[in-house]
């Protein structure tokens, strides 16, 4: 009985010091956060400029309203969001807001308003630029894509409207008849789309004609320290940030169907589209079909499910750039080091969602373009 009381005298001294662990680490990682937190009001504050330069330039008047500015955000993700969102003000101004003439004529003040709002959602950052400007004309958008050889003629007739508004984000279509020196050249919204996708964020537009338009862009509080989820693909250690998993399900091959050429299951009477890592990134070595799991990935209101080999566990993780030689390569986020010299890449979650969904939100869009 002393052997058991010592024992049990031994578990309790483990546990209290596994929560003195947790606890430091904890206050660790709420350490480092606080230092690498920046306000919005940073980049808000350069904003304001370009604002009232390029509004000066287009002889138009603008008022421009921020809330939010003193939301807070990775420093890196800061230095990184400045030019993207300095293209969206120039584009709002130049392209959406009409002048002050057009304006009257359409019983609207003479002064557009350009609004800029960022607030925390869960882990995540959300910066809206709102223009009350003319709004976009979708029609018009796919017109261009297809004259441009975006889009086949046939494929076009299966947009909706909210995919012919996306094709914004293609490369190569502007409908502005005009190149000028702000959003006209330099930087496109196809740029802007993937600086955004490589930041680990998402970016989505709504606009209504005689309107006004909403950009809308997702992106994570951090990329220093994540909580992440450990997986293995072909005996290769991967790991997803634990803010894009939705669960994880056993993968049960005989329940995968195929619509339209892609892979899918039923999961609680909803049809879940699945991509199979390992043949995504041509991986040889994979394990056998029995035994997998399905982690089922969520972004805004997509969800994904991912086939890997093996659930290992969740850390936190410290995400590193990849080098220069792999920043191109698509659908990571970066490298972290799980200790004992193992190195694992970070699985980029907006950014296999766009490879996978693509094609789904604007049909063969890229055919003449493989």
């Amino acid at each position: 009985f002393k052997g058991d009381s010592t024992h049990r005298q031994s578990l309790g001294d483990l546990d209290r010091i596994s929560r003195g662990f947790e606890r430091q680490l904890s206050e660790l990682r709420t350490g480092i956060l606080d230092v690498r937190m920046v306000p919005l009001g940073q980049v808000f504050n350069k904003l304001a400029r370009i604002v009232r330069q390029t509004a000066r330039e287009h002889d138009k008047q603008v008022r421009l309203v921020v809330t939010g500015a003193n939301t807070e955000v990775d420093k890196l993700i800061v230095e990184e969001l400045t030019d993207p969102l300095m293209h969206l003000v120039r584009n709002a101004i130049d392209h959406g807001i009409e002048s002050t003439d057009s304006r009257t004529r359409v019983a609207k003040p003479p002064e557009g308003t350009l609004a800029l709002n960022a607030y925390h959602k869960g882990s995540n950052v959300v910066i809206e630029v709102e223009d009350d400007g003319g709004g976009m004309n979708a029609h018009q958008l796919r017109e261009a894509a297809v004259s441009r050889g975006l889009l086949s003629l046939d494929a076009s007739h299966e947009l909706t409207r909210q995919d012919m508004l996306n094709l914004v984000f293609l490369p190569g279509l502007s409908t502005s008849s005009e190149i000028t020196s702000l959003s006209g050249r330099g930087v496109g919204m196809d740029v802007v789309k993937t600086n955004i996708l490589r930041l680990g964020g998402m970016i989505s537009i709504t606009s209504e004609q005689g309107i006004g338009t909403k950009i809308t862009v997702t992106l994570p509080i951090t990329l220093a320290i994540i909580r992440a989820l450990i997986v293995t693909v072909a005996s290769r250690t991967f790991v997803l940030p634990i803010t894009a998993v939705r669960e994880a399900i056993p993968y049960v091959p005989q329940a995968v169907r195929t619509i339209q050429g892609r892979e899918v299951i039923t999961l609680r009477g909803k049809t879940l589209a699945i991509c199979d890592l390992a043949s995504f990134f041509g991986l040889r070595g994979a394990g056998h079909k029995e035994g997998r799991f399905v982690v089922v990935g969520s972004m805004g209101n997509r969800e994904l499910g991912f086939v890997v080999d093996e659930l290992v566990g969740q850390d936190d993780v410290i995400i590193k750039a990849l080098g220069k030689s792999l920043s191109s390569v698509r659908g990571f986020a970066g490298a972290t080091d799980l200790g004992d010299q193992k190195v694992a890449l970070v699985l980029d979650a907006p950014a296999l969602f766009a490879e996978h969904f693509d094609g789904t939100e604007v049909p063969r869009a890229l055919e003449a373009h493989p």
